[in-house]
């Protein structure tokens, strides 16, 4: 098939390559110039496993561009997978969406299924539906398609997903969809066909319930502090109950990333919006704006109230270990709430600094190091901020060596208490060393 994809972050990007693969012809559309300049060399542009290799392998098959009109004119599908940023009420900002909608009734040249990948409120296929029949005179046929791709293994669920939900309004044909997707079929992935408006809210319920057991499990380790009980153990009993699963169970500094943030936050301006009870939603996203902020006034406490002049490194800046994106990353509020107790921070990350800057404001006891090792040397504490790979195998010996008295508090509970007896060693929801 010809297909066209508009907008190629994360979702559009790693949709694009993969569908490459399975010999249709692809036109990546984008507006950044300098990003489809590189995808033209045949640079992936995001730090994804497996994108680069995939990019490589399928390149025949694919184009990019930055003109709207050489992307969408004679294609059979348009996929989009554009930004859809939340408001400062916490709705959906469709500003993307609707410039995309635009652009495919302008210079769409034939009949097209136009199949929605943002993540968008509920009730937006009907209304973008009624945006293109008003606006050409072709006929499209609108699919809501939620996508549930994690960053660190983006193209792995896009080639094998858990399950593919298609909203399709009724009167409207599968046909299309059912073609595309055979390769799915054949590896035995569910297909469910739902209305669009039930596809929209699986997305967003989807995304809220994983957010939703981070901050119960949250909850839990606070308590398990309290009571000298193990989050891990704890976590480990309930996730055997086949009933409950053990995936997002992990005790840490919160969520992040450009998903939970804004989802949580969507879904419940909605339930608001229509007067609907939403207090799971509200204690969710609750506790989460809370952890990183309890999680620095343990070290508050620690050092007796008095962090002015203490040097503190901040190891990880992206949301998740070993990716560039910074978006909604709990070493924000960290580092933040560290210079409001008058702490020297030392922020490290091998990649996303640049990213992390743009987002926070200058300050003179706060300073950046991509050398980890450097960055530990002489601080009085160590706060781990994310899971990349050479913070998670980083040993005792490692903070003996750079620091005087090693001091380490784990907001990801990436190492084992025992294994870090030697030193002062702090993490979430577990018994403290020393």
């Amino acid at each position: 098939m010809e297909i066209v994809v508009i907008g190629l972050g994360y979702v559009g990007l790693v949709n694009a390559v993969v569908l490459a693969g399975y010999h249709h012809k692809v036109t990546g559309y984008d507006l950044n110039v300098s990003k489809i300049a590189r995808l033209k060399q045949g640079e992936a542009v995001l730090s994804e496993p497996g994108l680069q290799e995939l990019l490589n392998k399928n390149k025949e098959n694919l184009i990019f561009t930055d003109s709207a009109e050489t992307a969408i004119k004679d294609k059979e599908v348009a996929f989009v997978a554009v930004d859809t940023p939340e408001n400062p009420d916490g709705s959906a900002n469709l500003v993307h969406f609707y410039a995309a909608l635009h652009q495919i009734a302008k210079f769409a040249t034939r009949p097209m299924s136009v199949i929605i990948r943002s993540t968008v409120p509920v009730g937006t296929n009907r209304l973008a539906a009624a945006y293109l029949k008003e606006e050409s005179p072709l006929a499209f046929n609108v699919i809501s398609q939620p996508e549930f791709l994690s960053q660190g293994r983006a193209v792995k669920d896009m080639k094998k997903p858990y399950r593919i939900i298609l909203g399709v309004a009724e009167g409207e044909t599968k046909k299309t969809v059912k073609a595309l997707y055979a390769f799915y079929t054949k590896k035995h992935v569910p297909v469910l066909y739902t209305s669009p408006e039930s596809a929209e809210l699986a997305k967003y319920a989807s995304n809220n319930f994983l957010a939703l057991k981070i901050s119960y499990i949250n909850e839990m380790a606070r308590l398990a502090e309290k009571v000298g009980a193990d989050i891990d153990e704890v976590a480990t009993g309930m996730g055997l109950d086949p009933r409950i699963g053990k995936a997002f169970f992990k005790a840490g500094i919160g969520y992040g990333g450009s998903c939970f943030p804004k989802d949580t936050k969507a879904l419940n301006w909605l339930a608001d919006k229509k007067h609907t009870p939403s207090e799971t939603l509200k204690a969710t996203i609750k506790v989460n704006q809370e952890q990183p902020k309890l999680f620095v006034d343990k070290i508050n406490q620690r050092f007796h109230g008095v962090l002015t002049g203490k040097k503190i490194a901040v190891l990880g800046l992206a949301f998740k270990g070993n990716t560039t994106d910074v978006r909604n990353s709990p070493a924000y509020p960290i580092i933040e709430r560290l210079l409001s107790y008058g702490a020297e921070v030392v922020a490290y990350d091998k990649s996303a600094i640049e990213e992390f800057k743009k987002n926070i404001d200058a300050n003179e006891h706060l300073t950046y190091s991509n050398q980890l090792l450097s960055a530990m040397k002489g601080v009085q504490a160590v706060v781990i901020a994310n899971d990349a790979k050479e913070i998670k195998t980083l040993k005792p010996s490692d903070f003996i060596d750079a620091m005087d008295k090693p001091i380490v508090y784990d907001g990801r509970n990436l190492y084992k208490p025992l294994a870090m007896a030697k030193i002062e060693y702090h993490s979430v929801g577990r018994p403290s060393s020393r």
